[in-house]
């Protein structure tokens, strides 16, 4: 499913960017990203880490396996060469019989019995040779030698034990060194054998568990820190540092071992059959590179095999995500474009599942919205040529001259109203005895209600106003016949009237609600101190007239408050400031259009780019008569007098 028509005209990729993060799309897409791939990948990183350690395992128990059966192998023999070694302690005891006799049993018992013993020594209590026999050859008894200074002498005549150690030959080769206590029939340690042991039989036993394989084996004395014998490996290079194996037994470590490399190495303690610590260990090495070969590869195996099945089902996924990102995607475009007024606008259909379904909705919910919106531009077709008929009619409501001749008196208006239609009105009504009443009013509210309301106090204006002497009067008529209608629609109606009389010089005026009317003369301007509450706020209001005398030149000014409270793009209001400095600059002062055409350009200036609120009405009315025709007057006047 995609979008017919390509909502990038529309919609800024500025906008995609910003909803990418916080869009079902994107949702939809990390959740099928990670609901997929991580549990595969941590399976796979914990078959990865079970398997290294698997193989990890195996290879530190074959290394120590190696290196407990050396280590059986070569105690079996020092066990054997010590027991059977044992049986010199039956048939030579220092303390009896003649260092002859003695001599000749130790040569006979060595030859015998014993085909790798390098040396024997037979010592006395006091730890002196008594005998001492090489390959079957007996030392001169002035070679025999004063061992009291040995401490393995020593240590087994005072502790009772068997030691071992090593001693190196003319080729400088390690020999194992035995020293062991001599008993009496009474069980006292009355002296001691040393024997010294060709190493050859222990290093053809570490040869023969290493043969056919990487492995290195060798015997290690912890305490001292000291090869005893490797296998006879070519440039053998013992371990610098052995410390990870203090205090330990049959333990495995990686470390840098013989040869400075880096091995896998398992230790066995060297222990004798029943038990007896020889204080040697066997070593077995392996090194890492080949100990953990296999592990290398059967982990770049299924690190491979897990990589290809995450990206598999990554492609997948993400096939699957697109194929609900992209009708989601689509929708949203469409939704924007239909929203930002392209009803014409479809959805390509692609699939039959439920995003189809949404698909289709929205096509014909684009369709009913277009069908609406025509319908709706229609009926505002009708609305707007009705609105723009009834402003015709509103505006042929209003007199665009007035039924007396502009000799006695020059009025001229305008009125702008807001919208199509408006409330504030404006007539003139030619009285008896050459006087004139004008009238403006402003309905509340605004549209055709209020449009309705004007033509309706508008003509109850003209009617009662030629029936009455006094503006008050008419005022509070009006209100009596039209408060019960107004309240009815929640509206009231603001008028002012006034009466010109050009004989008299004389002007009344009543003011119900409306901006209270300018005066304007030769020596400024001043706002007539009239008022009153609107017709219909309050069935029983009550209103006065105003009688003022209007000199030659004098021109009154009577206006809406759309004039004072229009507004420009700021908020600042136009106010009555303004007004009274724009009218004390007007000139020639005695023109009423043209006072009522600068008074209403300026305001429109003012209000600028900002829109409209309130009607705007203006009438401006001027007698016209001068001191000249007052003298007249008076002249007749004082004719008449004196006639009678």
């Amino acid at each position: 499913m995609r979008s017919a028509n390509s909502p990038s005209d529309v919609v800024p990729d500025r906008h995609a960017r910003e909803d990418a993060r916080r869009s079902i799309a994107s949702r939809l897409l990390w959740s099928y990203l990670v609901t997929s791939t991580v549990p595969l990948l941590l399976i796979g990183v914990l078959l990865i880490g079970i398997d290294f350690n698997t193989q990890r395992e195996n290879v530190y128990n074959e290394q120590l396996g190696l290196a407990s059966r050396t280590s059986r192998s070569i105690a079996l023999y020092l066990s054997n060469f010590v027991r059977e070694f044992g049986v010199f302690e039956v048939f030579i005891q220092p303390d009896t019989g003649g260092q002859n006799e003695i001599r000749e049993r130790a040569a006979d018992m060595a030859s015998e019995m014993y085909p790798d013993l390098l040396e024997v020594s037979v010592v006395d209590r006091t730890a002196h040779e008594i005998v001492r026999t090489q390959r079957v050859q007996l030392a001169r008894e002035d070679e025999l030698r004063d061992l009291s200074a040995d401490p393995l002498i020593q240590a087994v005549m005072q502790h009772d034990t068997i030691t071992f150690t090593t001693t190196l030959d003319a080729q400088g080769a390690n020999d194992f060194v035995v020293v062991m206590p001599l008993h009496n029939s009474s069980g006292i340690v009355v002296g001691a054998l040393r024997a010294t042991i060709d190493s050859t039989k222990v290093i053809e036993e570490l040869r023969a568990s290493t043969d056919g394989t990487s492995n290195n084996a060798y015997l290690y004395d912890l305490r001292t820190s000291a090869l005893v014998v490797n296998d006879g490996s070519v440039n053998f290079v013992p371990p610098t540092d052995m410390k990870h194996f203090l205090g330990a037994t049959n333990t495995v470590h990686e470390y840098i071992g013989a040869r400075t490399l880096s091995v896998v190495g398992a230790i066995s303690p060297l222990e004798l059959s029943d038990g007896r610590a020889t204080g040697w260990s066997v070593v077995a090495e392996k090194p890492s590179l080949i100990a953990f070969a296999n592990l290398r590869r059967s982990i770049w195996v299924l690190a491979l095999v897990v990589i290809l099945v995450d990206g598999a089902v990554l492609i997948w996924s993400l096939r699957q995500a697109n194929d609900f990102i992209l009708p989601l995607r689509a929708l949203s475009g469409g939704a924007r474009l239909v929203g930002s007024g392209h009803l014409d606008h479809r959805i390509t259909i692609t699939s039959n599942d439920e995003l189809g379904d949404v698909a289709s909705s929205f096509n014909q919910m684009a369709a009913h919205l277009q069908q609406s919106l025509d319908e709706i531009e229609r009926q505002n077709d009708r609305l707007r040529h009705g609105l723009m008929l009834a402003r015709d009619i509103q505006l042929g409501l209003l007199p665009d001259r007035a039924p007396w001749g502009g000799d006695e008196i020059a009025v001229f208006a305008r009125s702008v109203p807001a919208y199509e239609v408006g409330g504030d009105f404006y007539t003139y009504i030619a009285l008896s005895e050459g006087r004139a009443a004008i009238a403006i009013g402003d309905i509340s509210g605004k549209g055709v209600g209020a449009a309705l309301l004007m033509s309706l106090t508008s003509s109850a204006v003209e009617s009662h106003g030629r029936e009455l002497e006094h503006p008050a009067e008419v005022l509070s008529t009006l209100n009596t016949l039209l408060a019960p209608r107004l309240k009815a629609s929640h509206m009231n109606a603001a008028l002012m009237f006034a009466v010109f009389d050009p004989r008299e010089r004389m002007l009344r005026v009543a003011n119900a609600g409306m901006i209270a009317p300018v005066l304007i003369g030769a020596s400024g301007c001043r706002f007539l101190d009239v008022g009153g509450l609107p017709i219909g706020a309050f069935a029983g209001a009550e209103y006065r007239d105003l009688t003022t005398e209007i000199a030659p030149g004098d021109m009154l000014l009577l206006l809406s408050d759309g004039v004072v409270e229009a507004h420009n793009a700021q908020g600042e209001m136009f106010g009555f400031d303004r007004l009274e400095a724009l009218i004390a600059t007007a000139q020639p002062l005695g023109d009423v259009r043209a006072l009522v055409e600068l008074i209403l350009s300026k305001v429109q200036m003012f209000i600028g780019e900002a829109e409209q609120h309130d009607d705007i009405t203006l009438v401006a009315v001027r007698p016209m008569f001068s001191v000249e025709d007052r003298l007249c007057d008076e002249e007749a006047q004082a004719r008449r007098y004196a006639t009678v």
